[in-house]
């Protein structure tokens, strides 16, 4: 019971300030580099896809350049719309017309993309927006009246 009547009140008010004061800044901060690292990932997987698609036109272009004769011959059967020999003529629209939309498709990739969503908290919505700025103002106004307050019992 002695330990209630020495309690300086004060203090509840400066932990309550504190709180919502670095949560104002701590919080926004953190979601921000949230974002920022999802969309330094999503950076980098461009990136890889690039190289990869560099490499099959590297590729088609070395094969172009080396005179592969298979490659060549379908290059001709596909410029002049023949078929080869003693095969049944199937149209497929959905097939490339030219070689570089053939080489397009072969370089095209299935790619997974992160869809989830995070939960946030009541306090992380409040942290963000003009609620950032109302909180702000809140912690520390919490920290002004447990600064300026005085315990009951001083003498």
């Amino acid at each position: 019971m002695r330990f209630f009547k020495r309690f300086d009140i004060g203090w509840l008010y400066l932990l309550c300030g504190l709180t919502f004061t670095i949560s104002a800044i701590v919080l926004p901060a953190q979601s921000d580099l949230k974002d920022l690292i999802l969309k330094r990932d999503a950076i980098y997987a461009d990136a890889n896809e690039q190289e990869y698609r560099v490499g099959v036109y590297a590729d088609f272009l070395a094969d172009v350049r080396a005179g592969d004769p298979l490659l060549l011959q379908r290059l001709i059967q596909m410029q002049f719309n023949q078929s080869p020999e003693g095969t049944a003529v199937v149209i497929d629209r959905t097939a490339p017309k030219t070689p570089l939309a053939w080489v397009a498709q072969r370089a095209n990739r299935v790619r997974a993309l992160p869809m989830e969503t995070a939960e946030t908290s009541m306090l992380s919505m409040f942290a963000s927006g003009d609620g950032r700025l109302w909180l702000l103002g809140l912690g520390a106004f919490a920290l002004f009246i447990g600064l300026v307050t005085t315990p009951t019992n001083c003498k």
